[in-house]
């Protein structure tokens, strides 16, 4: 599965949260491990949903370091990283 699917998987993601009202503000977030590296992407902190696109999901490493992304990741995202 290529980075640009799953960035555009995760902002389906997100607007599934929420429609089912599971996130509040800009407050809670999906990731998605990339298949076979050691990266995932997650949503940068502080976009509102509705303003969320694909190119805005930042690529992260397993530390949590930003490998590719304008914006700064989610403050969730040493939480995602370890799990």
């Amino acid at each position: 599965m290529s980075h640009d699917t799953l960035r555009a998987d995760l902002v389906a993601q997100h607007a599934t949260l929420v429609r089912y009202g599971l996130v509040v503000w800009t407050g809670g977030n999906v990731s998605a491990r990339v298949p076979g590296e050691d990266l995932f992407l997650i949503k940068p902190s502080g976009v509102d949903y509705d303003d969320l696109s694909a190119a805005d999901m930042i690529l992260c490493d397993l530390d949590g370091a930003v490998v590719e992304g304008s914006r700064s990741p989610s403050s969730d995202t040493a939480a995602h990283a370890y799990v």
